[in-house]
């Protein structure tokens, strides 16, 4: 592990949110800030958008530890759920006792527990993740809620899609109670250096350069700023640096790493030329989505097939984990599998045997179709395939 080589301790580039490494500096302090006072009013709305990996999820987990003192917080992390199994979720995150009957009653049993949270000196806040990927009902059941009085405060968090969605059920008479619209940008040249001199001090740099400077112009060139994207990056280029046997990462392990990675520059992005899970172009027929799909083997037989949504999935030994393999040489917690609307990533948790993409030990990696993913006597074999149309 590359931590031990530059005497770092902690990984400075992990996918998982975390408070801790929030780079405040410019928007992202200044965003925080608004939400922040925007809460403080107890009720009504905030959206917050931003392309996928720019941060919203960091953000959102940050501002859930900052007010724990004197709020109720709950989060809604799968946007595919439908108003009733929404008003069941946020009613088990607030422990209320269980419901024969759903619909109206639910909601105002919601009205309730909001009510003697504000009594007890206490608000109520509820995040919403992914939340342009919410259906119209959902998010309509979440902007009533937000109209009740007493009402919770409620942050919608998704990509740009979301405001129209919100201008859509406003049209229609729905309440849309708004307190903040923000957006969340990428980050610029001068921001990338200060994220990654940040989040090498959060690691135990101690100040230490561990990046050349010029390595940021090759930076902002494969990744346009994305934070998601400069982790994954920054991680295989300092796993490089360390088998190079550098003190420091060069513009020539950048380099390595995109190869590696099979990205593109990050200006060849466009609509015509869709990218793959790892960055790296595929050309698709215009309007065509992808099924993503993870097929599980234990000793060369097929276990389960499962589709990748929007989210993250633990892969582990655990009774709770999301995929669960059966095997002593799988730790509780093996790996996490993130997925985006266009990307997938696999991340190993810190387990015991790690894990192997195609014969390669990897700590983070950004899947590609036919990848195998070894976990012991495991083997994940990542898929997609064409959506079929209506």
């Amino acid at each position: 592990m590359y931590t031990d080589w530059f005497k770092l301790q902690r990984l400075p580039f992990r996918l998982r949110p975390d408070p801790d490494f929030l780079y405040q500096a410019g928007e992202m302090g200044q965003i925080l800030e608004s939400l922040r006072a925007a809460v403080i009013t107890g009720h009504g709305v905030a959206c917050l958008t931003g392309e996928a990996g720019v941060g919203k999820t960091t953000l959102l987990h940050a501002l859930a530890q900052q007010n724990l003192g004197s709020m109720t917080v709950a989060r809604v992390q799968q946007p595919s759920v439908t108003p009733e199994e929404l008003i069941e979720a946020l009613a088990t995150q607030f422990r209320l006792p269980p419901q024969a009957s759903p619909g109206r009653e639910a909601t105002a049993r919601l009205t309730r527990f909001v009510a003697e949270e504000n009594g007890q000196g206490r608000s109520v806040l509820i995040l919403v993740d992914e939340a342009h990927r919410c259906s119209a009902g959902t998010l309509r059941e979440l902007l009533v809620l937000a109209a009740r009085h007493p009402a919770p405060f409620i942050v919608l968090a998704g990509e740009s899609g979301l405001l129209a969605t919100l201008a859509a059920l406003e049209g229609q008479g729905v309440p849309v109670r708004l307190q903040a619209s923000l957006r969340l940008p990428r980050l610029t040249s001068e921001q990338i250096e200060g994220y990654l001199d940040f989040r090498l001090r959060v690691a135990g740099s101690g100040g230490r350069t561990l990046f050349d400077s010029d390595t940021t112009h090759e930076i902002l060139r494969y990744t346009g700023g994305t934070p998601q994207l400069i982790n994954v990056l920054c991680d295989n280029a300092m796993a490089l640096a360390e088998v190079h046997n550098s003190p420091r990462v060069s513009t020539a392990e950048i380099r390595d790493a995109v190869q590696e990675l099979k990205w593109v520059e990050f200006s060849a992005r466009t609509p015509a030329a869709q990218l793959d899970a790892t960055g790296a172009s595929r050309v698709a027929a215009v309007g065509r989505t992808v099924v993503m799909e993870l097929e599980v083997q234990q000793s060369g037989r097929f276990v389960e097939r499962q589709t990748l949504k929007p989210g993250r999935l633990i892969v582990g030994r655990a009774e709770d984990a999301d995929i669960r393999l059966n095997s002593p040489f799988v730790s509780r917690q093996h790996c996490q599998i993130i997925t985006t609307a266009d990307q997938c990533f696999v991340e190993d948790m810190g387990s015991t045997n790690g894990i192997l993409v195609n014969g390669r030990r990897r700590r983070v990696h950004c899947l590609m179709p036919e990848d195998r993913i070894v976990i012991g006597d495991h083997t994940l074999l990542y898929t997609e395939s064409p959506l079929a149309s209506a």
